[in-house]
């Protein structure tokens, strides 16, 4: 199979450079032009059919015109993209890979922001460029309860307020436990602190309304006491009186900055992304979506396919694991089974994106979940048409993450965040060639002198020359 070959192809070259480079590779580009035109090459703008031949034109990092037999300005620099593929960059749905670290040790803290801990200078970014990636859902890891508000970044930029497309993008849950906690008490402890937001909405609902009672009153005095004018110091008197008794104060009726994550969460205005380990936990995480009326993506463990059929039929999109496919025995019969995971939620009619392991945490063995394009590539390989695979790594986790008005496809208007391969996506012997983000060359592969270097330490020959 092309994509078993390609995977054995990149290992052992991949595996040395994200095992030794620690360097961050510099980008190229700084002297990005403010006209740009990819010609030349087959465009897959993901939205409608490919184009052969095909000329994308840019200006100021937005996509202009995308189409053939378009006049190219003198001015603008060009790229010949002939015989390569021009996809929209990859978007990467959820990551805690950006951050200094996944998880505070407080595994309460809905009031913090990724942004504070995102690090451009993460070896992440270097290999999310690299791969194709142009922006990410950055997000706390499984080892919370209520782990923080989320961000989408760009995977290049000099500074973290930069790098971010959209601010807010979800706040993280999981119902993993965290510490020595067991999962009964977790989730315990998770619904109380729901409830007790609950009371606090209704609490400032009453403050509201008391507010607006207080201003009508006085409104009515006011109306009334123009009638029968008193004297201004009898006016005065009564005023201080009134901001002396006042029980309630509009600024009251707004959420303190500990609880305003999760007012907005149970207000339906922050996405919930809601981590099951087991599918034992899959339930629990439907109820909670019920119960609180949560707008939510369900990141899913390997384990939670034994609860494929609870999630048929719902509206939640789920984000799998990133072991795609592994080998189960059956300790009744000690049958050995191959699960399959896209190919399960598929046939459930369960919308599904892909997510990486990311590349601290893979090992020789299991390089290819580290990388976001083998993910889709073995989707392929059981079944999933190559067109859906690729909006699974362009358009659609673009729209999960309410991202999709900028990026995730190739048309006008749009950020020009795109990826330029050197054959078919997905095929053996596919390289990223280039990659760019907001109309700058962030990535070219002829100038990954450190990826040559690593996979051709003894010759002078590069990846052309295989």
């Amino acid at each position: 199979m092309a994509t078993t070959q390609r995977s054995g192809v990149w290992n052992s070259g991949l595996a040395l450079i994200l095992t030794f480079t620690i360097a961050v590779l510099p980008t190229v580009g700084a002297d990005a032009q403010e006209q740009l035109a990819i010609k030349g090459g087959r465009i897959v703008p993901i939205v409608g059919e490919p184009i052969d031949d095909g000329v994308i034109l840019i200006r100021d990092g937005t996509i202009q015109e995308v189409g053939k037999d378009l006049e190219i300005p003198i001015e603008a620099r060009v790229i010949d993209a002939t015989g390569k593929t021009v996809l929209p960059g990859f978007v990467e749905p959820h990551s805690p890979e950006p951050l200094v670290q996944p998880n505070e040790v407080n595994p309460n803290v809905p009031f913090v922001t990724v942004v504070d801990a995102v690090d451009p200078n993460a070896i992440y970014f270097e290999e999310a460029r690299r791969n194709g990636v142009t922006a990410v859902h950055a997000i706390p890891g499984n080892s919370t309860m209520f782990g923080g508000k989320s961000a989408v970044v760009k995977t290049s930029g000099t500074f973290a307020e930069d790098m971010v497309l959209k601010r807010d993008a979800g706040l993280k849950l999981s119902l993993r436990p965290a510490g020595s906690s067991s999962r009964m008490s977790h989730l315990a402890r998770l619904r109380r602190e729901l409830d007790e937001t609950k009371r606090y909405m209704a609490s400032l609902e009453e403050k509201a309304q008391e507010s607006e009672d207080e201003a009508k009153d006085d409104d009515t005095a006011d109306e009334e006491s123009s009638d029968d004018p008193k004297a201004p110091q009898d006016e005065d008197e009564a005023k201080d009186d009134d901001d002396s008794n006042s029980a309630s104060n509009p600024e009251d009726a707004a959420p303190d900055a500990q609880r305003e994550a999760m007012v907005r969460l149970l207000k339906g205005e922050l996405p919930a992304f809601l981590y099951c380990e087991l599918a034992m936990d899959v339930p629990h995480a439907l109820r909670l979506i019920d119960d609180y009326k949560m707008k939510a993506t369900l990141i899913l463990g390997r384990d939670c396919y034994k609860a494929v059929d609870l999630l048929a039929g719902r509206d939640e999109p789920v984000i799998l694991d990133p072991e795609l496919v592994f080998w189960e025995t059956d300790p009744r019969t000690d049958r050995d089974d191959q699960i399959v995971l896209p190919r399960l939620y598929r046939e459930a009619g369960v919308p599904i994106t892909f997510q990486t392991s990311g590349s601290s945490l893979f090992s020789a063995t299991t390089l290819g979940p580290s990388l976001l394009w083998y993910q889709a590539a073995m989707a392929v390989k059981y079944g999933m048409p190559e067109e859906e695979a690729l909006e699974a790594l362009t358009l659609r986790p673009a729209r999960l993450i309410g991202v999709d008005s900028f990026v995730g496809s190739i048309e006008p208007g749009k950020d020009a965040d795109l990826v330029i391969l050197t054959g078919d996506p997905l095929k053996l012997g596919t390289w990223v060639d280039t990659t760019i983000i907001d109309g700058k060359i962030v990535y070219r592969r002829e100038d990954d002198s450190r990826m040559r270097a690593l996979l051709f330490p003894n010759a002078e020959e590069s990846p052309d020359q295989e």
